[in-house]
């Protein structure tokens, strides 16, 4: 054993020269000649680049940081070397090398040709994936290379990769960089191109509204206001109150939001929009407008209407990211200092108004919505109900000449009945009259009267009530829609838990839910009943008859026997089909032909 040292340590001497290695009683001691040691240059490199740079002398510091780290020769070096010791060693060799790097690379970006760094980062970010750094790094030389769309996704993995590995945040650091690039302003100014000696054109800047000179034309992408906008005072002051001056949100912190909700036809994006005209001086930097029943509920549906924003707020198609959430970023960005009004129309889910609601309290949003539950921390919530008598009168005969309804007023009676103060059948009525002065309003109430389904005569915009409906309804889940269509079977006007267990065929329980859910899409409205914290929930009767008619015979016959069988005094409510009835079960029912005379 002791030969086989003897023989090692004279073949060292050999390689390192006779003095390097001196003998003593206890052992051998390891002296080298200053230089001997890449590692310590290496070090000594290093903390000289260090004062350099404190000395502002960058560009001497970056050719000692090179230098130094041409010596590295990867792990391989410590490839034959085993032991806690060694790995230590290691370990703290590899970190300085890579913080050598990341200030040579940030001496090289001042320097250097940004785009010649990219595919060195790349590799980096790659070996390193939660470096911040060299992300920091690489999204700078991917900005001056033209390509910020990638920068600001290299940001994007980073901050998936820290939440899901580490949950946390990138650093304040690069934060801001991101910040700066989704701003659309170079962050710094790239070097001289190196071979013609002219510097690279600047990023295209989004066009925005100058406050300390003229801007541009102002943004507004609004539908057009009804000229002869009825009924509603309290609301639309309520709404413009909470838009505008009954906020006390200060700048910079949330958006004001009213959230707008009510049944089918009851007028909510007409009230949106003539309200959001009614502010359009309050918001100079422009109004914006989504319909988010125009587009589909997917990644490329979310991609479209945030370029329809950003295109709103000066960002021409050809300078948008291609992704969604770097869309997202950008126009949170933009409208951040901005005061812009932003109207969110038709949204049945949370995930369609979430990603364009604007960031910085001096804009404001006006959601319109179906659905009760619809939630944003803050809002005012404005619920339509049906018109008034008084209004519902005047929006039918508003454009009509007063002889075209003299001496009619139980006609009129009738039809304002049927649309039971719904604005969009009161409007449908009133087209049809304005357009057939030969139609007497005695026609228009007949043909409603005696119709199974009014709400299919009843069409605005080339779409009728019943297709509205059914839209409504084809949100709702098989089960839910089989429980509605059930709750129309018969003229029950005031459903309570107990009756629509008997039509629904299910438990009390099972019933109350059903009705709350089916009240949360206001397709029913809860009212009060007699006694004290007692609610029973209302249908349209449009809606109803045109449940009713549609109502497959099956599901008719299956709603009528169980009602037979317990709450037979439901079924004289309305006339069975006839056609679809045995006699026997009419007879039960007490509403055959012998029962009515």
């Amino acid at each position: 054993m002791f030969a086989q040292i003897h023989s090692r340590i004279s073949s060292l001497r050999h390689l390192l020269g006779a003095k390097t290695i001196q003998t003593f009683p206890s052992g051998y001691s390891l002296t080298p000649s200053p230089g001997a040691i890449d590692a310590k240059v290496f070090e000594e490199e290093v903390s000289r680049a260090i004062e350099l740079r404190a000395a502002g002398r960058q560009g001497e510091a970056t050719a000692v940081l090179r230098t130094g780290l041409g010596r590295w020769r990867g792990q391989a070096a410590f490839q034959h070397l085993e032991g806690e010791a060694f790995d230590r060693e290691a370990s703290r060799l590899e970190e300085l090398r890579i913080f050598a790097l990341e200030h040579r690379i940030e001496g090289d970006l001042e320097t250097r040709d940004a785009a010649e760094l990219v595919p060195e980062l790349v590799d980096l970010v790659a070996a390193h994936p939660t470096h911040e750094r060299l992300h920091h790094h690489l999204m700078l030389a991917l900005d001056r290379s033209g390509r910020r769309s990638d920068a600001l996704n290299v940001y994007l993995g980073l901050q998936r990769r820290l939440a899901d590995e580490l949950g946390t945040d990138p650093a304040a650091d690069i934060q801001h960089l991101y910040q700066k690039l989704l701003s659309m302003d170079r962050v710094v100014t790239a070097p001289a191109d190196q071979q013609s000696g002219r510097a690279r054109p600047p990023a295209a800047t989004a066009a925005r509204p100058d406050r300390g000179g003229p801007a541009g034309p102002v943004t507004n992408q609004l539908p057009p206001d009804i000229p002869d906008f009825i009924g509603r005072g309290w609301e639309s002051r309520r709404i413009v109150d909470a838009l505008t001056t009954g906020s006390t949100t200060r700048m910079d912190t949330a958006a004001r939001t009213v959230i707008i909700n009510g049944m089918t036809g009851v007028g909510k994006s007409a009230l949106a929009v003539h309200t959001a005209h009614l502010t359009r001086d309050s918001f100079p930097d422009g109004q914006l407008y989504v319909d988010a029943s125009a587009f589909p509920r997917t990644e490329e549906g979310l991609r479209d209407v945030l370029g329809r924003l950003l295109h709103g707020v000066g960002v021409p198609e050809e300078e948008q990211p291609g992704s969604w959430p770097l869309r997202q970023d950008l126009y949170r960005s933009l409208v951040a200092s901005r005061s812009v009004m932003v109207l969110i129309d038709n949204v049945t889910e949370p995930d369609d108004m979430r990603a364009v609601i604007p960031t910085g309290g001096s804009s404001a949003v006006c959601i319109t919505t179906q659905v009760s539950s619809l939630a944003v921390d803050g809002a005012v919530r404005v619920p339509l109900d049906v018109l008034g008598a008084e209004d519902a009168g005047a929006l039918l005969s508003s454009g009509l000449s007063p002889e075209r309804l003299e001496s009619q007023g139980r006609q009129l009676e009738e039809v304002l009945a049927v649309c039971g103060g719904l604005p969009v059948a009161l409007r449908a009525v009133g087209n049809v009259l304005a357009a057939r002065p030969h139609w007497s309003l005695e026609r228009v109430a007949s043909s409603l009267t005696c119709a199974q389904d009014p709400a299919s005569l009843l069409s605005l915009l080339g779409r009728s009530l019943a297709e509205a409906f059914d839209e409504a309804c084809g949100r709702l889940t098989e089960e839910s829609r089989c429980a509605l269509s059930a709750l129309a079977a018969f003229d029950v006007e005031r459903l309570t838990p107990a009756t629509a267990a008997v039509l629904i065929g299910c438990s009390g329980a099972s019933a109350a839910t059903h009705l709350d859910e089916l009240a949360d899409r206001n397709l029913l409205r809860p009212v009060r009943a007699g006694l004290p914290r007692r609610w029973v929930y209302v249908m349209h009767a449009l809606l109803r008859t045109h449940l009713h008619a549609t109502l497959p015979d099956s599901q008719y016959l299956t709603v009528l026997g169980r009602a037979l069988r317990e709450a037979p005094h439901l079924v004289r409510r309305r006339p069975p089909r006839y056609g679809a009835v045995p006699d026997e079960l009419l007879a039960v029912a007490g509403g055959g032909p012998s029962a009515t005379g």
